[in-house]
């Protein structure tokens, strides 16, 4: 099943209109299998293994989020994430631009009673004693890992409390919670919930980037802001801050200020088993929306896939080429070889064979989709294949140096016949040719960077063909 819904998640956050800037989408929070699913897609990657998926709150609240840059200059800079987990206090559909109606938001008006969690913000000064909870997003789960596993998170926390709500006594926070549960194998964490997500724990800020030292509180209007003039308090963290009022930063986002992307880390200790409670609240009442966008900090979903090939082995039945697929990371994924250009899938094996029956050149694609994050990525090169009419000859030729960078040696056993060669580059253009002293053949090579065809021929036929790489 996660193949399939992957799928059907990554075709609706990648194909999406050139005009929209910022897209939302809900999804059905009574199916743990498909916040499952997007958990590890969107937040985890494909090393970690998730139970007991749970959301309180309402459906309106969470959702998924894409954003595409285009031509129409709606934002003065990128917004810095693509995609990704959105959870509000509201309605995901306020978090998207443009921002032209005021402090806009939705209200559930649900008082929320957690008093570990009210306790912890008003340790923290983020919140006054009297201050009530409401309209919470809370997303939780269970993880484990095999392995040591490290975890990033891309973070933007944006509000329609900016600027002239920034009080204590309204103030919007997120938290990313964690905690060990069974067992006491992580020395860093045990059953009281910890934090990780806390200004002070920002990766991607160095002190040089701020005017003054990063204070470390909870992600929050009040923790993070420029200087108010409502309530004349300077700012606060204010170098991780965008003043978004009426759209000036970015028409595209519907909050009137949010945060610069900032990067979190969460280190995993192989079998310890941990238990992750994401919360954003409104502080005071439930006016006034505000989002946090949360992705997957790494090249999971970039498959950087590659494919080499074996010089053919030609026979009667014509040339046999051996494959061999190069994934720079060792995933779960499946093959689709397509040797002919046809269409159709010739094999599913990591490191084919195939056998051209007929010469020629030959469009071979090797397409990789990744089973855990229902990604696919592809790769194609042509491939020369001759009629090598004394197969007998083959194997009486040596090319070397092989890769190369200006010269080739060419040696030849038990021949007298004049011959000469060609080098031919990918597209099949001639890009040198020469005649060859068979008893002292070395060519001086002038060429760029690459994979180029030697062809050699006696008097009248092809003899050897061989794959050279320049570097």
């Amino acid at each position: 099943m996660i193949n399939k819904l992957l799928l059907l998640i990554y075709c609706f956050l990648f194909v999406m209109p050139l005009q929209a800037q910022l897209d939302v989408n809900n999804f059905d929070t009574n199916s743990s299998q498909i916040l499952e699913d997007f958990i590890i897609s969107e937040l985890l990657g494909c090393d970690v293994q998730i139970t007991n998926v749970e959301y309180t709150g309402n459906i309106d609240a969470i959702g998924s989020f894409t954003y595409t840059e285009n031509s129409s200059l709606l934002c003065e800079g990128d917004f810095g994430l693509d995609r990704g987990l959105l959870m509000t206090t509201g309605g995901i559909d306020h978090a998207v631009g443009p921002n032209n109606n005021g402090d806009d938001g939705e209200e559930w008006s649900l008082q929320y009673n957690d008093s570990f969690i009210q306790n912890y913000l008003f340790n923290y000064a983020d919140i006054d004693t009297s201050v009530d909870l409401y309209d919470a997003s809370v997303l939780e789960f269970d993880i484990t890992s095999s392995d040591d596993t490290s975890l990033a998170f891309d973070l933007i926390f944006g509000s329609e409390e900016y600027v002239e709500w920034m009080s204590p006594f309204y103030a919007d926070a997120f938290c990313f919670f964690v905690s060990e549960i069974d067992n006491d194998i992580d020395p860093n964490f045990n059953t009281v919930p910890q934090n990780i997500m806390e200004t002070g724990d920002v990766l991607n800020v160095s002190p040089n980037d701020c005017n003054s030292p990063i204070e470390n509180k909870p992600i929050s209007v009040w923790t993070i802001r420029p200087y108010s003039q409502v309530f004349n308090l300077p700012g606060l963290n204010e170098c991780l801050y965008l003043d978004n009022e009426n759209g000036q930063f970015c028409d595209a986002i519907g909050y009137d200020g949010y945060t610069i992307p900032m990067l979190f880390g969460l280190e995993l200790l192989a079998n310890a088993k941990y238990h992750i409670k994401m919360i954003i609240v409104d502080g005071a009442g439930p006016a006034l929306d505000s989002g946090v966008f949360i992705k997957k900090s790494s090249s999971d979903d970039i498959l950087d896939i590659d494919f080499s090939w074996d010089n053919p082995e030609y026979n009667e039945e014509g040339a046999t080429v051996s494959f061999n697929n190069i994934l720079a990371t060792n995933l779960n994924v499946t093959y689709f070889w397509d040797f002919n250009n046809d269409g159709i899938i010739d094999s599913n094996d990591a490191n084919p064979t195939y056998t051209f029956n007929e010469s020629g050149s030959y469009m071979v694609t090797l397409e990789i989709l990744n089973d855990c994050l229902g990604i696919y990525d592809s790769v194609s090169y042509p491939i020369l294949i001759e009629q090598v009419s004394l197969n007998e000859n083959f194997n009486r030729v040596t090319i070397y140096p092989n890769p190369t960078i200006d010269y080739l040696n060419i040696e030849f056993v038990d021949w007298t016949l004049s011959c000469s060669l060609d080098i031919i580059d990918m597209s099949g253009r001639n890009m040198l040719s020469k005649k060859i002293n068979i008893n002292n053949s070395q060519i001086k090579l002038e060429l760029e960077k690459g994979v180029y065809y030697v062809k050699i021929y006696d008097e009248s036929d092809l003899i050897h063909v061989e794959k050279i790489i320049i570097f």
